[in-house]
């Protein structure tokens, strides 16, 4: 199940999703992409493989991927549970502490993002939620209270990335 944010956010998420069940597939390979991805994990740990040369990582909280320039490996658990959103090329950065340039090619877990206790009480929102309408609602409430605490200087920094043409901004984030 998916649905696009409410504005502001619809300028930066293409939508949230919301994942449960037996997956078709144990693994799924995810493509270079110009946009990035922010999962929320509510089950057993899924698993991220970042290029041939580095190990295989689990994610057990969830996991932030930003614009990967080499394809992912994506394995999922039997049973598994999530609410995400995937992100317009610029739309994560008002979300992290740091320039996501500094984490292309490295999916890091949303705790260290956003921190234990702010994921910890999340994930317990979330987890007890009615159903995935109300899971969606959260994640979506979560990410407006985190806009509005956005610093000034984040805003500047996506005004000029996302005037230019799609192939400027992924030429500069590589």
């Amino acid at each position: 199940m998916s649905r696009v944010p409410r504005p502001p956010l619809d300028g930066l998420i293409d939508d949230l999703y919301y994942l449960e069940g037996e997956p078709p597939y144990a693994r799924l390979t995810l493509p270079p992409s110009p946009s990035a991805l922010l999962i929320v994990n509510l089950e057993a740990p899924f698993r991220i493989r970042a290029g041939t040369d580095i190990e295989t990582a689990e994610y057990a909280d969830g996991c932030v991927v930003t614009m990967p320039t080499r394809a992912y490996e994506f394995g999922y658990p039997p049973g598994t549970r999530s609410v995400g959103g995937h992100f317009k090329p610029w739309g994560l950065a008002p979300f992290l502490p740091t320039p996501a340039t500094e984490l292309c090619d490295r999916p890091v877990t949303i705790e260290q993002v956003w921190g234990r206790p702010a994921i910890a009480e999340l994930r317990d929102r979330l987890a007890t939620a009615a159903g995935p309408h109300e899971m969606l609602t959260l994640l979506e409430e979560e990410l407006m209270r985190r806009l509005c605490e956005t610093p000034a200087w984040h805003w500047s920094a996506i005004r000029a990335t996302s005037s230019r043409r799609p192939a400027e901004r992924w030429r500069s984030a590589t």
